[in-house]
């Protein structure tokens, strides 16, 4: 096996010649205007233009609505694009202000000092100022990042070439660094699938990294279907999607020549031909200079440029949301290449589409039961009756919410929502702190503590206790101490009263009533007085009463009283009469126990 990154791809520039998936120039381009010499440009950015149709100009911006997208944001410089290939000229004027990081040179095994120069391709450097060249600086092109952090990672020799493992071990540098996206303009038809590079991949998408890797240009300029002869790393993604695949169109929306395609490996078009950017001759070395370039090397970093852009506005997006927003925001091409496939139709091979800046940066709105995930902080938010709740990561798994359905906050969208509690877990929930053995229940969305009583009164079990996090738990609203269930029969240490559970609260009991309602000592439960005191006191004096239809009086006055509603109504002779209630039916009580039943008004 061939376990080197062929020299498949070549153009001419200004009599020069490239390789390594390089810009494959259209024939009209190779003449003097194919170098620019940034030195004889006095205007802001004169190349930047928003007219999809000026083919000198950089046409790319419009036509992937990259302006638009401006309005949302134009890059962050916490954001780290790897560049894997043959390194940055990082003196290059649209490049020289520090946004070229310290990088690695994975033939050499050295490091490359942050704003040193490491190209002696060209290529990389090409590459870099498609996603970020200094913009508005009144000289050249502008980057599609105003604001970026560009990781050079050399694999690639100057003649094009470069071993497997030098890219391998780059993918593995770059994610250890800081990688949020690894951009890989290069590959070949030769090399297989090798192990250390499928290795390395997994590795970077494990770790949050996008991958986005280039169609590849063939060399007989009619592309090839990579279902067929798949390329890599580009056909790397171990079966997962691991690498979003990129082919190249042209300023018309049609796929490019050279542009390979796929159904399998492709999973999105991007502008790769006549694309200007930076340029680096090793044969003339410059700091100025601007080229025409052509190749799916080129349409890469236009959706790498764009995914920087949403992961600036999204510092929390996960690599596969990223692949999924840049997916299915893409205009549909489809119709304009029903033979630009090998002459057939294109249908299903240029992935979902071209990308579209403007679409993948657009907020999704926001509507009810939304999860949202804030931008600043990362917190996950459910979205409901316009208020915003706090869903931990225990709420969130508990409730069977599924990643996938989050959306990303954009432009502080969260902001128009009122804040609510946080979502509690499901009712009923056990829950204690690892650090304390205190332990609480999920009762009408507040976590209330337990005592003794109420656990073993409400047949709770130790094994259905979840321990979550101290922190997590105080964001929890706290409640009252829970009560035990109606029915439940307390004895306080120390005291012969017995009390039962009724509506919520406690209730001493007198022997009568213990006898009526058919109680047990057996059922008492013992407590200690201090978890007593926990137990919820009545807003009364009264004791629990006799069972309804009771009839009673006190063994030292006449009037008769019927029990009804837990309350005492004194019943009239008439009443009584009319009732037909019988005299033998009477309960004679202490007075002291009728007084302890609440009064109602007589019947």
């Amino acid at each position: 096996m061939n376990n080197r990154i062929p020299k498949i791809y070549r153009a001419v520039l200004a009599g020069i010649s490239l390789s390594v998936f390089l810009f494959a120039l259209f024939p009209a381009a190779v003449k003097a205007s194919s170098v620019v010499y940034i030195s004889l440009i006095d205007a802001s950015d004169p190349f930047y233009s928003n007219d999809s149709t000026q083919l000198d100009k950089q046409w790319y911006l419009a036509k992937t609505h990259i302006p638009e997208a401006w309005d949302y944001t134009r890059g962050s410089s916490n954001v780290i694009v790897a560049i894997v290939d043959t390194g940055i000229h990082a003196s290059h004027r649209e490049l020289s202000d520090g946004r070229v990081i310290a990088g690695f040179n994975t033939i050499t095994n050295a490091d490359i000092p942050a704003g040193n120069s490491s190209d002696d391709n060209g290529h990389g450097t090409a590459v870099a100022g498609v996603i970020g060249a200094i913009a508005n600086n009144q000289q050249g092109i502008a980057g599609i990042n105003w604001n970026i952090s560009l990781m050079p990672i050399k694999a690639v020799g100057p003649d094009g070439v470069g071993e497997i493992s030098a890219v391998a071990a780059g993918i593995i540098w770059a994610t250890d660094h800081g990688a949020n996206i690894i951009n890989l303009s290069l590959g070949g038809t030769t090399f297989g699938n090798d192990n250390a590079l499928s290795s390395a991949i997994s590795y970077a998408y494990a770790r949050n990294v996008l991958l986005i890797a280039a169609a590849g240009n063939d060399s007989r300029q009619q592309g090839i279907n990579l279902d067929r002869e798949p390329v890599y790393p580009v056909c790397g993604d171990n079966g997962q999607n691991m690498v979003l695949g990129v082919a190249a169109t042209d300023i018309n929306d049609r796929k490019a020549d050279f542009s390979d395609y796929g159904t399998a490996c492709i999973d999105i078009s991007a502008p790769g031909s006549r694309i200007l950017t930076t340029g680096y001759l090793p044969s003339t070395p410059s700091d100025n200079i601007l080229i025409y370039a052509s190749g799916t090397s080129l349409a890469v970093p236009v959706v790498s440029g764009i995914a920087a852009l949403i992961k600036a506005a999204n510092p929390n997006i996960s690599n596969a949301e990223m692949h999924k927003r840049l997916t299915v925001s893409a205009d549909d091409i489809y119709p304009l290449n029903q033979n630009s496939c090998g002459g057939t139709s294109c249908n299903g091979f240029l992935g979902s589409g071209r990308v579209n800046a403007q679409a993948a940066l657009t907020p999704q709105p926001i509507i009810e039961n939304s999860l949202v995930r804030e931008a600043s902080s990362g917190n996950i938010y459910l979205v409901s009756n316009s208020v915003k709740r706090l869903v931990t990561g225990f709420v969130f798994n508990q409730r069977g919410f599924i990643a996938s359905s989050i959306i990303n906050e954009v432009n502080g969208q969260l902001q128009n929502f009122a804040a609510g509690t946080p979502l509690p877990p499901l009712e009923g929930t056990l829950l204690k702190r690892a650090d304390d053995p205190t332990v609480y229940v999920v009762n009408q969305e507040l976590i209330r503590p337990l005592t003794y009583l109420v656990f073993v009164s409400r047949g709770f079990s130790f094994a259905d206790v979840k321990t979550i996090s101290a922190e997590e738990l105080s964001l929890l609203i706290p409640g009252d101490w829970y009560w035990p269930p109606d029915g439940t029969l307390v004895l306080v240490e120390g005291d012969p009263t017995v009390f039962v559970m009724d509506q919520q609260v406690r209730r001493p009991v007198t022997f009568f009533v213990f006898q009526q309602r058919r109680l047990s000592f057996s059922r008492v439960v013992k407590v200690s007085l201090s978890d007593f005191s926990h137990v919820p006191v009545p807003p009364d004096a009264y004791w629990l009463s006799p069972l309804n239809g009771t009839l009673l009086k006190s063994d030292s006055e006449p009037t008769v009283y019927l029990v009804e509603g837990g309350v005492k109504h004194p019943l009239s002779y008439t009443t009584f009469v009319a009732r037909y209630y019988s005299f033998r039916n009477i309960k004679t009580l202490p007075q002291v126990e009728v007084n302890v039943i609440a009064p109602g008004e007589a019947l």
